[in-house]
């Protein structure tokens, strides 16, 4: 199976005792000339805002655990219509990359904000050979149906919702506690 920029890497019940991966979604945001494929996963906020980050930010965005390669380093995802420097395209609607100077001066001017951007430290990276081994092996599930709605807030997290929607068993385990030693 091919692994495009775009999907989402939805993690599987396999990984429930992976303390990193379990109940992730990734977005796949790179895959350097078809190799090492890195995303950010979308569902993991942590504990401090940018304005923690930063002294000259004062808008508290949050901040996600991106993946554990690099967690000192910050990196964003954006609607691709704000045209940011270095920035690369994920898809036509996103892209992602941080230059810190532009985002402080986007953020003083009131350009950014939660509905066109969203903040991570740290990644998460594979070899392809690796990436496509565990998805051979069931770890995750390839939701292909990307939209920018990764933007849009819900009741419903994230992994839960788009595990309802995608076939096989994960559904059953949908409404389970994430720490599947308190069912």
């Amino acid at each position: 199976m091919l692994i495009s920029k775009g999907n989402l890497l939805v993690s599987n019940l396999s990984l429930a005792e992976d303390f990193v991966f379990r109940r992730s979604v990734i977005l796949i945001c790179d895959i350097e000339n078809k190799k090492n494929p890195i995303g950010f996963i979308l569902n993991k906020p942590l504990e401090i805002n940018l304005a923690n980050i930063h002294p000259k930010i004062s808008k508290k965005f949050k901040v996600y655990f991106g993946g554990p390669v690099d967690q000192e380093r910050l990196f964003c995802i954006h609607k691709s219509k704000l045209k940011l420097k270095s920035s690369k395209k994920i898809t036509k609607d996103l892209s992602f990359g941080c230059d810190l100077d532009e985002i402080i001066t986007k953020t003083q001017n009131g350009e950014l904000n939660e509905e066109n951007i969203m903040f991570f430290l740290g990644y998460s990276g594979w070899t392809k050979s690796q990436l496509l081994e565990e998805i051979s092996d069931r770890c995750w599930k390839i939701n292909e149906g990307y939209s920018m709605d990764i933007f849009e807030k819900s009741e419903e997290n994230l992994w839960t919702r788009l595990t309802k929607k995608m076939k096989g068993n994960s559904y059953i385990w949908s409404n389970a506690p994430e720490n599947l030693q308190d069912n």
